[in-house]
């Protein structure tokens, strides 16, 4: 038997998500797919558009086998720590196989990069240094430096997908897993604007908002909730409320925080009125929109860099929805883990990373405005995913 892996937020899930599973199936030739899914929040620090039950049961029905969750602790993450935690619950379910999709379908042109991340000549960190001198963020400064050192374009070592496949091997090294990459040709761009049947996530969900029609988008069985994404609002005065109570000291424990930033967030949360006026105030050259949108996220969940040195890989595999004529593959993803693999949250009610992960559903529970979706404890309360 064998088994892929995919990493996913599925912000929302969309059709080009669903021609990578299916192009998984048909590179790889494994008998099933499951999917390691952020739950509540994304890696850039923002609520997901939809709950992940939703997300997941879309998953389910567009070719996924079974749908796991990327707890907050690394989904809300760097590149680094997003893939760390995503490719230690794969491997920890034994999966064979890692597919991502990648705008260079190159897997040398990955490894390349991901030997020069672990060991980088003196060449390319002397040119990062002069970068870094000339004010620009550490990620600016690598990716120029890099494309200089490969004779390639800044804009093709930038691209976000091509970051996290790079990411993704290094994982799999690092954490010396038997485990394969399949690479399928991403088809649109990340940040593409254009509305279409194949449509980026940000595209679909700025359309939703403008109160454009992005049915053709997304499977059908999304079409009812997708108006679900307009009706979410900004964290404004939970935010503001959370930074203006915190000190100094608290705010320089959050992941990322450093070269006196703390000052800067403590002073400017006290003058601005919400989120995007605070990012404004702080985003520079070093300080990127999203690293700032994650410290919000950060701070609103407590999630602090003691916490993530605690635990540097997930210690469960909580399983949120599966087909239900898998039980073959239940029962060898049971005898293949080498995690806890648990569907019942009052299993998990005493760990903090998965005490971290409800707070994230409770936060992301008030930025709707639906009464029913406000409800705390949706963790313990939402049925497990059959589909």
């Amino acid at each position: 038997m064998k088994i892929a892996g995919v990493i996913a937020e599925y912000n929302p899930f969309h059709n080009g998500h669903a021609h990578h599973i299916a192009q998984t199936r048909r590179i790889t030739g494994c008998d099933y797919v499951i999917v390691c899914m952020a739950g509540s929040y994304t890696q850039r620090g923002e609520a997901a558009c939809l709950d992940k039950w939703t997300r997941a049961r879309a998953a389910l029905m567009c070719g996924a086998d079974a749908v796991f969750e990327l707890p907050a602790l690394w989904a809300v993450n760097t590149a680094d720590a997003f893939a760390r935690g995503g490719v230690a619950i794969l491997g920890g379910l034994g999966c064979d196989v890692l597919s991502f999709g990648c705008e260079a379908a190159d897997a040398s042109l990955l490894r390349t990069l991901a030997d020069l991340r672990d060991e980088e000549p003196e060449a390319l960190s002397a040119a990062v240094r002069v970068r870094l001198g000339e004010g620009k963020s550490h990620a600016r400064a690598r990716g120029e430096a890099l494309a200089e050192y490969l004779n390639l374009s800044p804009e093709t070592l930038n691209a976000p997908n091509l970051i996290l496949g790079v990411e993704y091997l290094r994982a799999i090294r690092e954490q010396q897993l038997p485990m394969e990459i399949a690479v399928v040709p991403r088809i649109g761009g990340y940040h593409d604007d254009a509305l279409g049947s194949v449509a980026s996530a940000s595209a679909i969900r700025m359309a939703v908002r403008r109160g454009e029609d992005a049915r053709m988008a997304v499977p059908e069985c999304l079409h009812e909730a997708l108006p679900q994404i307009a009706r979410m609002h900004a964290p404004d005065d939970i935010l503001m409320h959370t930074l203006r109570g915190m000190s100094e000291a608290q705010i320089a424990a959050l992941p990322g925080v450093n070269e006196g930033l703390e000052g800067r967030v403590h002073r400017m949360a006290m003058r601005s009125p919400g989120q995007e006026a605070l990012i404004d105030a702080l985003k520079c050259k070093r300080y990127t929109r999203a690293r700032l949108s994650r410290l919000c996220a950060h701070a609103m969940l407590r999630l602090t860099r003691a916490l993530m040195e605690q635990h540097p890989l997930p210690e469960y595999a909580r399983l949120i929805g599966m087909r239900r004529d898998r039980s073959a593959l239940s029962a060898e993803l049971k005898r293949r883990a080498t995690l806890p693999m648990l569907s019942d949250a009052t299993a998990l009610a005493g760990n903090e990373v998965f005490q971290l992960e409800c707070r994230a559903t409770d936060l992301r529970a008030l930025q709707c405005d639906a009464p029913q979706e406000r409800m705390a404890g949706q963790d313990f309360t939402r049925k497990f995913v059959r589909v």
